[in-house]
């Protein structure tokens, strides 16, 4: 077990670490993208928001994590709105399902928390799980993003993260290895992929004085 994974267990038995409500991307994505009834993947599926919002809406919701308190807390969630998922306890990189199983994917704010021979390894088995044609929606921290200016850097993509304010969401990922990526670096770690989208979502806090900034990535296999 990783230092990662061991956070994550510990974080995702709180409350507080346990949101309910889907992220506006992950909503718009799945609506417009994901055909009715299809079997999509939530790939971290953390304490289960996504993997809620893809059972209430009628697609076959798969979920899988490392963290096995992520997962019971999943089971919970689903359980409290009488809705049925498909649960697994898996590391991103060596999924436990069938080639070419899964109707579409997500991957929301989960790789970087990987390194990077994990991270390489993820997206081999991100497009062996998928169709042919179908697509993935996944979010990474870019080279803009707050925490990498702070952080200590152990390449160029590499870091350990430093910090110490309470009030910002990073101190509970503090201490923690983390993976951030530009565009070249999206390019050569989703080489397998047709069609590759990568956009960019900044979110400013404290007056603009800082800001989370990620790439949404959109790839089909």
């Amino acid at each position: 077990m990783n230092k990662n994974q061991e956070q994550w267990i510990n974080l995702h038995k709180q409350k507080r670490h346990q949101p309910r409500y889907p992220h506006q991307l992950v909503v718009s994505f799945a609506l417009r993208t994901f055909k009715q009834g299809g079997a999509i993947l939530d790939l971290g599926c953390g304490a289960g928001r996504h993997l809620k919002f893809l059972a209430e809406n009628g697609f076959e919701a798969y979920g899988c994590d490392y963290s096995s308190s992520g997962i019971q807390a999943s089971q919970e969630l689903l359980a409290s709105a009488n809705l049925k998922a498909n649960f697994e306890i898996a590391s991103v990189d060596n999924l436990p399902y069938d080639d070419e199983f899964f109707d579409g994917l997500i991957c929301f704010g989960v790789l970087y928390y990987n390194d990077k021979q994990s991270i390489q390894k993820a997206a081999g088995e991100i497009f062996r799980v998928l169709k042919k044609g179908s697509k993935a929606l996944i979010l990474v921290r870019n080279l803009e993003d707050y925490r990498y200016e702070k952080a200590k850097k152990l390449s160029k993509y590499e870091v350990i993260i430093q910090e110490n304010d309470e009030k910002r969401s990073a101190f509970k990922e503090n201490d923690m290895p983390m993976y951030f990526f530009d565009k070249d670096e999206v390019k050569r770690v989703f080489y397998h992929f047709k069609n590759l989208e990568i956009n960019r979502i900044r979110t400013s806090f404290d007056n603009d004085s800082y800001a989370d900034d990620d790439f949404v990535i959109i790839c089909e296999k």
